[in-house]
């Protein structure tokens, strides 16, 4: 997993360094402020988590969600915010920010265990287990990997459109395709149990057909996504 940690406090953030890196050794990829959060999430990294601290130079930790859920491609990215501030008005504005996790430093011996379940949790999003997919379809295991092979294949084709239009080498023809191939993209990931990346697919398709930026990027987090749950699924 690649998670990606924010905190202009350098003690705050080494706490929380140490603290991600119980959560089954992730990528971490760590921030000191709120505009340095941004330009990573800005680049060409995919994240599964951003941890963020509320009180930072702006953006702050709950402006930083405010521009993640209001930018075409990156609003899916889940966050959580880890943070010594928990006065009445930030605990409402993060009821209302669609975070995963609000947790009060100074962190305790349950945090670790609260940010694992939200990573489980978000992990079952992607793709359904393989244990309880094969009950559901009423296949066996090694038909439900040419499933999910079959689903890989797509999602990889639908990212290579989709950077094709984005550099406007793509004309009619490759935005047809592109529409043919996510609505068929939609009805598998729905069929394999993965209901973030059916959502993210949707998100790319209303991009195009508003012809607004962000398609790439919300195919490039599915793929990220699915090739990091899959890969590591027993066949």
């Amino acid at each position: 997993m690649r998670i990606l940690a924010a905190d202009d406090d350098l003690v705050s953030r080494l706490a929380m360094e140490d603290v991600l890196r119980r959560c089954g050794e992730p990528e971490l990829v760590l921030a000191e402020d709120g505009a340095d959060a941004w330009r990573q999430l800005a680049g060409e990294a995919c994240f599964d988590l951003v941890c963020l601290d509320v009180r930072m130079p702006p953006p702050d930790g709950l402006e930083l969600v405010a521009r993640l859920r209001a930018a075409p491609g990156l609003k899916r990215v889940p966050a959580m915010l880890i943070t010594s501030t928990a006065d009445r008005n930030t605990v409402l504005s993060a009821t209302r920010s669609d975070l995963q996790g609000f947790i009060v430093k100074p962190v305790g011996p349950d945090t670790v265990g609260r940010i694992q379940r939200v990573l489980a949790q978000l992990g079952a999003g992607i793709l359904e287990p393989v244990a309880s997919a094969i009950v559901r379809l009423r296949v066996d295991a090694e038909r439900h990997a040419r499933y999910v092979g079959a689903f890989r294949q797509q999602i990889q084709s639908l990212c290579g459109l989709a950077q094709e239009l984005a550099s406007s080498a793509g004309g009619a023809h490759a935005r047809a395709s592109f529409t043919q191939k996510a609505d068929a993209c939609r009805t598998a990931a729905l069929t394999l149990g993965s209901p973030r990346l059916e959502q993210l697919i949707s998100d790319a398709l209303a991009l195009l057909a508003a012809e607004q930026p962000g398609a790439e990027r919300a195919m490039a987090q599915a793929s990220y996504w699915l090739e990091r749950v899959a890969g590591a699924q027993p066949h």
